[in-house]
């Protein structure tokens, strides 16, 4: 995958090895991955040529316009010498199963920063990106109860009944806890020593591993290592898993994503501000076969209500979370050629829409606040909110009253960029301007999307219009089929200007968004381009300083709006800043006009001039 390289060297002769994984080039790839290894704090093992002492570093800072990042000091700090001397060097750092390494790499700068080395060393040519997903080990935490039941033995005459035998019948030879997974196997906790009963290499054909919420995986396993701990009288089993198929594969890396996931909510102290696995929660009170079978029988519409009684208690922020996570699988299953979970969205969809009615200014707040390198699935949550919040706003349409329509508009928008997931990275990623080879294949992604949707069961055809319409210009200067006019549907009009708003007025990683102020009136002049009926009901929708935005007041003060009145104007503004000053202010929310100081909001401003960032609307105070 990619160019080979010179990694190794034997008696003064270099050998070349084909890199694993990834050859990232671009520089906004580089940058990604850099930022990720600063945001994470993750430790650099460090090689300088010709010695073979191995040194570990961190890196502190990154920066994407002048293409370097800046390390911290050496350990062992005799280290410090041949990095000064600028010797070249290779690193690598692994995180969350995944490998980062460079090569052919030297420091072009020193300085001391609080009486400690920092250097500036020049992005490398690539960067290797290994998902090493068949060796990170996803821990399970003691509180959190994961059956495995080893040698699982029931009669093919009672497959049927299994669902409720699994919690009663005793018919497996060792049954204990699952203590960390990975996509290859995992460990098993059993009670009292097993090493005299059990031998290294046993296979069981049949195990089943039971989450506490009923649902289970049955698959085969081998026994590689058995260990025993005589203070806990516990054996502990290292097992391989044997003959998995691509759907029990993609179970178990389901699982293992989730027990990540699990591990860092737990681990950060703010368990409340995500919502828990449902795997991972109580099963509800088991049903007869009569109560599933009118359960099987209910009507769609009985099934939504259902649902969105459900997803009312979720929090907003877990409901846009949720649904973030939702695209970013999707894209990652198409990226990886694996089965499409659909169902995914369409749960999402349920979410957003619950929230979007009862929080709807919250929800769009989340909508307007952006994570570093998750530009594609936020964009999508964002379409999707915006497109039923318009058609909500739209009273004199009969289906802004239709939940079964908004539920599908919504799906429709987390879905619109799918077919990116099957455009090149180098492509993708590319920050400067694309040749006319490469814009041919990136304006595929559209047909792509809607060739994906078209093959997934109960797809509405409102979704297929997004699909393609988001993309297409009223002069027939869009894409994928140069539509005009009348030929573009309505949906498809407000899809295109939402689209073109929400990318204008969020940043990727190698450049900030513009105001929302200037990005209406780039709007307004797109005249022949984008719906202009479409345009000014955005605007007067959402606000001429829209939550998110940054505003003024007549003092200096600067602060985010974080909600409007029932005209779209600002209401509430947390204040983050002093422009006349320079200096930032404590954070204050504020009600607009409840004071001489902030009477009426005076003019919208840019953040990236000030370097400020909305996420200070997240921030407690």
């Amino acid at each position: 995958m990619g160019t080979t390289e010179t990694e190794t060297r034997n008696n003064g002769k270099e050998q070349e090895k084909k890199p694993e994984g990834q050859v990232i080039s671009t520089r906004e790839g580089i940058y990604r991955l850099l930022k990720r290894l600063e945001n994470k704090h993750t430790p650099l093992k460090l090689n300088f040529d010709a010695v073979a002492d191995k040194y570990t570093s961190m890196v502190i800072a990154v920066n994407y316009k002048e293409g370097y990042f800046l390390l911290d000091e050496v350990t062992p700090r005799w280290g410090d010498d041949l990095m000064a001397k600028a010797i070249p060097f290779s690193f690598e750092s692994f995180h969350d199963g995944c490998r980062i390494s460079a090569s052919l790499i030297q420091a072009s700068g020193r300085a001391v920063k609080d009486g400690a080395p920092v250097y500036k060393v020049p992005f490398p040519k690539n960067l290797h990106f290994l998902q090493r997903r068949q060796f990170y080990r996803a821990p399970v935490r003691m509180s959190l109860e994961i059956k495995v039941r080893l040698g699982v033995k029931v009669p093919p005459e009672k497959r049927d009944e299994y669902d409720n035998l699994i919690h009663q019948d005793p018919t497996w030879e060792y049954e204990g806890l699952l203590r960390d997974l990975s996509a290859q196997g995992g460990q098993v906790d059993v009670e009292g020593s097993l090493q005299e009963t059990l031998e290294k290499n046993t296979q069981f054909d049949c195990c089943h591993i039971i989450f506490p919420n009923g649902d289970f995986i049955e698959l085969g396993i081998i026994v590689r290592h058995i260990g025993y701990d005589e203070k806990k009288k516990v054996s502990s089993l290292g097992c391989q898993f044997t003959n998995l198929d691509p759907k029990k594969d993609q179970k178990i890396s389901f699982v293992v994503t989730e027990l990540q996931r699990d591990h860092a909510r737990n681990a950060s102290g703010n368990a409340s501000n995500a919502a828990p696995s449902e795997l991972f929660e109580p099963a509800a009170p088991s049903k007869d076969k009569k109560d599933k079978k009118k359960e099987a029988e209910r009507s769609k519409e009985e099934a939504n209500k259902e649902e969105k009684a459900k997803v009312e208690q979720l929090d907003t922020r877990s409901a846009h979370q949720l649904a973030v996570k939702a695209v970013r699988t999707l894209v990652g299953q198409l990226r990886n050629k694996e089965a499409l979970d659909i169902q995914l969205a369409w749960e999402a969809a349920n979410q957003l829409l619950v929230s979007l009615e009862k929080q709807r200014q919250e929800l769009i707040l989340y909508t307007r606040i952006r994570s570093t390198g998750q530009y594609l699935f936020e964009h999508s949550v964002s379409v999707a909110v915006l497109l039923a919040d318009q058609m909500m706003f739209d009273k004199a349409n009969p289906k802004s009253k239709d939940d079964e329509f908004l539920r599908n508009l919504i799906f429709a928008g987390l879905c619109h960029d799918l077919g990116k997931g099957l455009i090149p990275e180098r492509i993708i990623g590319k920050t400067s301007g694309l040749t006319d080879k490469e814009a041919k294949v990136m304006h595929k992604h559209s047909l792509l999307t809607r060739e994906i949707l078209s093959r997934q069961p109960g797809t509405p055809e409102v979704a297929l219009q997004v699909a393609t319409q988001n993309c297409e210009r009223l002069d027939g200067s869009g894409h994928p089929e140069g539509l005009k006019g009348i030929s573009i549907s309505p949906v498809g009009k407000l899809a295109a200007v939402i689209d073109v708003f929400d990318a204008m007025t969020n940043g990727r990683s190698y450049r900030a968004g513009i105001p929302h102020a200037l990005a209406f009136k780039r709007l307004l002049s797109m005249n022949n381009q984008l719906d202009q009926p479409a345009t000014q009901q955005l605007i007067k929708h959402q606000g001429i300083f829209p939550i998110g935005s940054l505003v003024s007041f007549a003092n200096g003060d600067l602060g985010f709006v974080k909600s409007l009145t029932a005209t779209a104007s600002p209401d509430q503004v947390r204040l983050v800043f002093n422009k006349n000053s320079g200096r930032p202010l404590a954070l204050q929310d504020i009600q607009v006009g409840s004071g001489s100081n902030w009477t009426k909001v005076a003019a919208p401003e840019d953040p990236a001039k000030y370097k400020l960032n909305n996420d200070l609307l997240l921030h407690e105070i």
